[in-house]
């Protein structure tokens, strides 16, 4: 029995059934206090998730493992994971890792210890996912990485063709008038689909590609204002910046400020990810949105569903869509 089973013999919801049984009830009344907890009593219903799980094998609790908890993009994601949970009488565990391989390999081992039903996981941006992911016997679903699951069928994917968005990206740069278009994204791995976005879109641009319009380092501000920096002392001839996310293309706006770059007039820039934030800079940046709160709908989907149903995990492919704003 799960506290959803509760929830419908009692007539109430699964929240009200949640907030009893962790007595965070004070603004409900004794008489559905009372019907709750004689629906717990009749059907011996367990409220401590370990002891339960002992017992049956499930404990409605899920792990999310998340890389960075300040980037405004995850705990959009995470946001999603909730509702669904909730919805369908998960809690929901969140780890956050700091993009450390070793901290991730730990909370996976506790996540595992802690008798969670599943795990939801964007890993790391450090070292190799093969050996963590070989280890891994419980159902997981990836978000946004790539996943190298060596045919495991208790993985699944969700994300956004990112490749493509920034391919696309470079393409509304070098429609908008921009000849010389540089790249500031995430060294992570080296090159990847980003980076890889880009050349593509150069190539079919016939616009030259050059390695020194290229800044690679990490997904913040940090690397966006000393990327753009770095860039211009290079070539000062820039005048397109295509940012692997949303908080490098912060980055880069606060640099070209400083520096007195007029933008969009002598520098036109684009974002990915379509953060908060994106709207309320100066100029306002203009984006390719990835669906944030969806990608953690559907990744929780896929595994509520897979645990309740034994509905087979798999690869899903979300859309982005371009956001005009001011920057571009």
């Amino acid at each position: 029995m799960t506290i959803k089973d509760i929830a419908k013999q009692a007539g109430v919801s699964v929240t009200t059934v949640s907030k009893i049984l962790n007595g965070r009830d004070e603004n409900i009344s004794d008489a559905t206090r009372t019907r709750v907890k004689q629906v717990v009593q009749e059907n011996n219903y367990i409220t401590n998730a370990v002891a339960r799980g002992l017992k049956t094998k499930k404990t409605n609790i899920i792990g999310f493992i998340l890389p960075d908890i300040v980037n405004p993009y995850f705990p959009e994601i995470a946001r999603g994971i909730e509702d669904v949970a909730r919805d369908a009488g998960f809690g929901v565990i969140y780890c956050n890792t700091d993009n450390d391989l070793k901290r991730e390999r730990e909370y996976l081992e506790f996540l595992k210890a802690r008798m969670v039903d599943g795990i939801i996981y964007t890993r790391t941006l450090q070292g190799s996912q093969a050996q963590t992911l070989k280890d891994v016997d419980i159902p997981l679903v990836i978000v946004d990485r790539f996943a190298d699951t060596g045919g495991k069928k208790n993985i699944g994917r969700v994300y956004v063709d990112v490749a493509h968005a920034i391919y696309e990206s470079t393409c509304k740069l070098a429609a908008a008038g921009c000849k010389n278009i540089a790249l500031i994204s995430s060294a992570y791995n080296d090159k990847t689909d980003r980076y890889f976005g880009y050349v593509q879109a150069l190539e079919d641009l016939g616009i030259p590609f050059r390695e020194e319009a290229v800044y690679l380092h990490a997904f913040d501000l940090e690397t966006g204002y000393a990327g753009m920096q770095d860039l211009l002392q290079r070539d000062n001839a820039i005048d397109g910046v295509v940012c692997g996310n949303d908080l490098i293309a912060i980055g880069v706006l606060d640099a070209l400020r400083k520096l007195a770059v007029k933008v969009p007039q002598q520098i036109k820039v684009m974002g990915l990810d379509d953060i908060y934030m994106a709207n309320f800079t100066n100029p306002r940046l203009s984006t390719m949105a990835q669906p944030m709160l969806e990608l953690g709908r559907v990744a929780a989907m896929m595994l509520i569903d897979h645990l309740l149903k034994g509905e087979p995990l798999y690869e899903k492919v979300l859309a982005h869509r371009f956001v005009a704003r001011e920057s571009l």
